[in-house]
């Protein structure tokens, strides 16, 4: 057993056994400008009496390329919803796997992933938010490398992203929600009524059954969304609820449900054939055209959620209430999306605190003032 340095890096020589018996194994310690020979030293002896008490793991060999589609067969496809998975594989398709793919887990450092951020950044054909969504799969990736024995650390944990700017998202009045409503196609209406009067997602819009309109409880059960012609859980946990309905979308989707064609899946919008309606359709053929016949800013679907909290926040219902209805996690899920919209500024809230304060004392002044002159 020894330490040695060579190219720059230190490395421990040590004897491991592993499946392929007793052998000499060089294992990296770190840099030489960023470790000194003493820690350098202080590793190669903590990895030692690890090795001794047959506690130590040395990575199998293995490309990022390979690694990374067990990751996705054998964790992803069981653990996480196939929108997320689809995403994740896109990310590394596009980006991750050319640049990465043939190397060596082990060979990975955090400089060439910087390098990697940086040089997405110089040529500035990507959002920073496109930038930093590759990160996640690749910190989840090392995460469960480090797990099954394939790295020894993460290298993606502590790299420098571009900040992302706040776009916020387009929205419409409760005047302009009625106009577009009005505007859509009579089949539809009920459809854009659930993401502006109710603030149900998209999926959860088109994966709603028969079963799902709780006309005597004047409710709607949202228990599923779908993506790409597939059923799934919707977005969170908290997603799955009975949201109120209105008398408004009470009769819209009284009218829809007397029209809408038999389907398999019992949907209430589907396409003549029963069948599911592409998402992408939706925007297209119903909220495209609609808002163009009302003379309306383009918005999106999830737009149509986001005028349904700004509705409610613009009738003064407490925030506590919009939460429980927007089916967010917490109040501060609420308020970091919506705050900016609040009806009362800061200057406001300051004049009346002043005001509280200082009431009884002016409330004084104002009697003696008035004493002073009868």
């Amino acid at each position: 057993m020894s330490l040695f340095q060579r190219n720059g890096r230190y490395y421990a020589i040590l004897y491991v056994t592993d499946e392929k018996g007793r052998r000499q194994r060089w294992i990296p310690l770190g840099s030489a400008t960023k470790m000194s020979k003493k820690e350098a030293q202080a590793a190669h002896d903590e990895l030692a009496v690890r090795n001794h008490r047959e506690e130590l793991v040395i990575p199998k060999p293995i490309t990022f390329r390979e690694f990374s589609e067990i990751w996705l067969r054998d964790y992803c496809e069981v653990t996480l919803k196939p929108v997320t998975v689809a995403e994740y594989r896109g990310y590394l398709r596009k980006y991750l796997l050319p640049k990465f793919g043939e190397m060596k887990m082990t060979a990975i450092r955090p400089a060439h992933i910087q390098q990697h951020v940086s040089g997405l950044v110089r040529q500035g054909n990507l959002k920073p938010k496109t930038i930093r969504n590759q990160m996640v799969p690749m910190k989840r990736i090392f995460e469960l490398a480090i797990r099954w024995g394939y790295a020894t650390s993460n290298p993606a944990e502590r790299i420098a992203l571009p900040r992302q700017e706040h776009n916020e998202i387009a929205f419409l009045s409760p005047d302009q929600v009625r106009l577009l409503i009005e505007a859509t196609d009579p089949e539809w209406r009920a459809l854009i009524a659930l993401g502006a009067m109710c603030g149900l997602r998209k999926g959860e819009c088109l994966a709603l059954d028969h079963s799902g309109v709780l006309f005597s409880e004047k409710r709607i059960h949202i228990k599923q969304s779908l993506w790409n012609g597939q059923m799934q859980e919707p977005k969170t946990k908290r997603s799955i609820a009975k949201v109120p309905m209105s008398p408004t979308v009470e009769a819209l989707l009284m009218d829809r449900l007397l029209i809408s064609p038999p389907s398999p899946l019992s949907l209430v919008f589907c396409r003549a054939d029963g069948s599911p309606l592409r998402a992408d359709w939706v925007n297209r053929g119903i909220l495209a055209p609609a808002l163009k016949r009302a003379g309306l800013p383009r918005v999106t679907f999830h737009g149509l959620r986001h005028s349904f909290v700004a509705g409610l926040i613009s009738e003064n219902v407490p925030i506590k209430v919009i939460q429980e209805l927007a089916r967010h996690a917490s109040v501060q899920t609420t308020l970091d999306k919506y705050g900016h919209i609040l009806p009362e500024s800061g200057e406001d809230a300051i004049a009346r605190l002043d005001a509280a304060i200082w009431a009884e004392s002016r409330e004084g002044a104002a009697t003696q003032r008035g004493g002073e002159t009868s």
